[in-house]
């Protein structure tokens, strides 16, 4: 009775202390032994002691995966939120052993794993708190605000992130994500120098239908609003607010009337082929409903954005874009980053926006 008293009571004073706003420095109820701990900044901005050397690591937000495998960590993963995105079985079939959960997960059952320590994301406060009162150290691992001001605070931050998984996990991590992050700054300035001299009249108008409906996208400072803009896009996404996702009206669409249209998330083109209200666009009369590729998670979120960015510059400005081969492109990344070879038919299923086994799969509900 008196350890429950004494859990539930750092749980409600550590959910005030660290987000009523007086507070940035974290303390987990773990005391480290002197110069077994350090301190790290997380991306809500918060300083959590961590242990000095952390070997095993709950994934509590749907990108933790992607981000350990591109770093070569996938060993360090006790339990990861489930996903289901196309190539994460192909290119590393021992998925399929990591412990996953979907929705709330089992507090408890981290702390029966003893795992040392939590990146999350979702429900924020609470998660942070319920950790806390475990004992556990949290870090938050994607940014808590709703988009992001400018292209150049969107880059920084998807480096921020991968960089906050590289100081966790060790040395090795954190120089395979400088590694990505100068590959990252490489492409950008590749794509961003040749659009610059595009007219802002030269830009097509494009629409990005997310799922799982086919008004359904992302909002005017995600992911894909940014990427499109690099890419030479006259973006959809604009003329809604900065909230991650977004419904609009096929009125509004009408009226915009998208010279492309992408869908993501394997999602089938039919969402907008097989429903005659859309046959008038002039995505759809000229046939410009275009899969997205998709791979080890949806482009649309992952660090795979980059290849987002690039397959969106290709298809709206191929003179511009010649010497761009995406199969050789997406082979590179793989082999790179992943440590997978992928065969030159595996590259040519996912340009076409399919899985391994050739089939368009609805795969990631939320």
């Amino acid at each position: 009775m008196l350890t429950r008293c004494r859990t539930a009571s750092l749980f409600f004073l550590t959910l005030f202390t660290l987000w009523a706003g007086g507070c940035t420095e974290v303390s987990t109820g773990i005391t480290p032994r002197a110069g077994k701990g350090r301190v790290v900044t997380d991306l809500s901005g918060r300083r959590v002691t961590i242990p000095a050397r952390v070997d095993r690591v709950a994934c509590l937000e749907v990108l933790g995966y992607e981000k350990m495998f591109l770093l070569g960590q996938t060993d360090k993963i006790a339990l990861m939120y489930a996903s289901n995105a196309p190539w994460m079985e192909r290119t590393n079939p021992k998925v399929k052993e990591i412990p996953s959960f979907v929705g709330e997960p089992n507090f408890e059952e981290l702390l029966r794993r003893q795992i040392p320590l939590a990146f999350f994301r979702y429900n924020p406060e609470q998660t942070a708190a319920k950790l806390s009162a475990l004992g556990i150290p949290g870090l938050v691992s994607q940014p808590l605000q709703q988009g992001w001001g400018s292209a150049g605070e969107f880059t920084a931050s998807t480096k921020q992130a991968l960089r906050l998984y590289g100081e966790v996990l060790g040395a090795a991590a954190s120089a395979q994500a400088e590694l990505w992050c100068s590959y990252y700054d490489a492409r950008i300035r590749y794509v961003t120098g040749r659009i610059s001299r595009l007219p802002q009249a030269g830009r097509p108008r494009v629409y990005y239908l997310r799922g799982p409906d086919a008004l359904t996208t992302q909002g005017a400072h995600s992911n894909t609003a940014w990427y499109g803009e690099m890419a030479g896009a006259d973006m959809f996404n604009k003329q809604l607010g900065a909230e991650g996702k977004g419904t609009v009206s096929l009125e509004e669409l009408v009226r915009w009337n998208p010279e492309y249209i992408f869908v993501g998330r394997q999602y089938s083109r039919d969402l907008v082929l097989q429903d005659p209200r859309w046959r008038d666009l002039k995505a759809v009369r000229e046939g410009k409903v275009i899969s997205l590729p998709e791979g080890v998670f949806f482009w649309d979120g992952s660090t795979e954005g980059v290849l987002l960015m690039e397959f969106l510059a290709k298809t709206l400005h191929p003179d511009l874009f010649r010497d761009l081969d995406m199969a050789k492109e997406i082979k590179d990344y793989y082999r790179r980053f992943y440590r997978y070879p992928l065969s030159d038919d595996e590259a040519d299923k996912i340009l076409r926006g399919l899985s391994p086994d050739g089939r368009q799969v609805n795969s990631l509900r939320n």
